[in-house]
């Protein structure tokens, strides 16, 4: 890391000397390891490495920026006098500078040295273990598609401002995507996600499992009912129609373009007191989880949402700037392109009511499993079909359903969630609850 921290503070000093104002390096060295399954076969199998290098100047408050994928000296300064040409060209702002340094604490475990020997045969063994669990629960069960991948990198940023950092974190993830057949009955599809920052915390076969328990529990799916009322959002739903919208509007540059819902809004209640969203870059476990943003800057823990109150908004260096205020260290993005605002790992925090009591609380409802569809993340509408989806009567879980619709609006449901579970679910950077949200239209063929 002493030596990718270098190369960043030469590239600087190379800016510097080519007439930049302020100049910033980030630069990228990984390797992954990565196994595709496709079709209830494993499909290939491979290793690759890289280094990559973004080049960040400013020149009379005019931006410039280059990218590429060497560390040797001539594409180095090469891209510098790109970056510079670029600059040249390009309208001055004054919003256009770079963030001062902040302490910057290392995350416990975000780098497991067994990441070093986990190499193409350890997960072809782990890929295949995870195929034959799914195809051996049940054979009306069959994988689509699966990925088991192993990374490992080392990332530094060095600034003309005094920003010098440097990370080495480790990431192992598992996704299985698949399905039931039985004559002519076909279950929704179904997927399944781990992640861990050391292969040894991975166990691709109970994930393989619980993904074919669900799709042999969805065959023989029926129409079911039309109605306005409760539906229960598992995790999967409830990141895409819940989450994301949220995240979204609390970017502090959607607030700035006014595409935000949540614009002006500070300090009001946005949503049920049951509710909060919490964007946390430090999660263990976390795919998300870094201790300095693309910028360098220690990212804040922020309560975007506090018992539906909203406490806060995303900002990075240039909409901070542009509001008066410091960043929180919410720039994200990687070498090959500028930082944009972004958040790190979003927590939706559980509650006090297990699921099964969620569920027997509700006379008539739905529980979607999994949701297809569109979500508007400026205006917050949603419409979509429900996969993997149960009818619930009588505080029951009754057939599994098909041709079944949902529509409603994000903004308009925070205030209408009436119960949030104990059971979490992570789903790479989102830890998400299942969610009871009243009012919902349910269509069904």
């Amino acid at each position: 890391m002493d030596e990718l921290l270098a190369l960043c503070r030469r590239v600087v000093d190379i800016a510097v000397g080519a007439g930049a104002d302020e100049a910033e390096a980030m630069a990228l060295s990984a390797q992954e390891v990565n196994v595709e399954l496709q079709k209830n076969d494993l499909n290939i199998a491979k290793s690759m490495s890289g280094n990559s290098l973004g080049i960040r100047v400013y020149r009379d408050r005019s931006l410039g920026f280059a990218y590429v994928n060497s560390f040797e000296e001539e594409n180095i300064r090469d891209s510098v006098e790109r970056a510079m040409g670029i600059a040249a060209g390009a309208p001055s702002d004054e919003n256009n500078a770079l963030p001062d340094p902040t302490p910057v604490a290392s995350i416990e475990g975000l780098y497991d040295p067994q990441a070093d020997d986990f190499g193409v045969e350890k997960a072809v063994e782990l890929a295949l273990s995870m195929l034959r669990a799914a195809r051996d629960y049940d054979p009306r069960v069959t994988i689509d598609s699966g990925e088991l991948s192993g990374h490992t990198g080392e990332k530094a940023i060095a600034s003309t401002r005094g920003v010098e950092v440097s990370e080495r974190s480790s990431f192992f993830y598992s996704v299985i995507m698949g399905m039931a057949r039985e004559g002519d009955s076909v279950s929704s599809f179904d997927y399944q996600f781990e992640g861990a920052w050391s292969p040894s915390r991975m166990d691709p076969v109970a994930m393989a499992l619980k993904l074919a328990k669900n799709v042999v529990d969805s065959l023989g799916a029926v129409s079911g009912e039309t109605f306005k009322g409760p539906v229960i959002l598992a995790p999967k739903a409830a990141s895409g129609i819940v989450v994301s919208p949220v995240m979204s509007s609390a970017s502090a540059s959607s607030v700035q373009r006014e595409t935000s819902r949540f614009r002006g809004r500070l300090g009001e209640v946005v949503g049920s007191e049951l509710l909060t969203v919490i964007d946390e870059s430090r999660l263990p476990e976390g795919a998300g989880s870094t201790s300095f943003d693309r910028e360098g800057i220690a990212p804040e823990s922020l309560h975007v949402i506090e018992k539906g109150v909203l406490r806060s908004f995303l900002y990075d260096s240039y909409t901070a700037r542009k509001d008066g205020r410091s960043s929180n260290g919410h720039a994200g993005g990687g070498v090959s392109a500028v930082p944009v605002v972004s958040s790190t790992n979003v927590v939706l925090s559980p509650g006090e009511t297990p699921l099964a009591d969620m569920i027997a609380g509700i006379d008539k409802g739905v529980l979607v499993t999994r949701f297809a569809g569109n979500v508007d993340p400026v205006s917050g509408d949603f419409s979509g079909s429900v996969k993997g989806g149960r009818m619930i009567r009588g505080g029951r879980l009754e057939e599994p359903l098909s041709g079944t619709m949902i529509a409603g609006n994000t903004f308009d449901s925070l205030s209408r969630v009436t119960a949030v579970s104990k059971e979490t679910e992570r789903m790479f950077s989102t830890v998400v609850p299942y969610l009871a949200v009243d009012g919902l239209s349910v269509t069904s063929e």
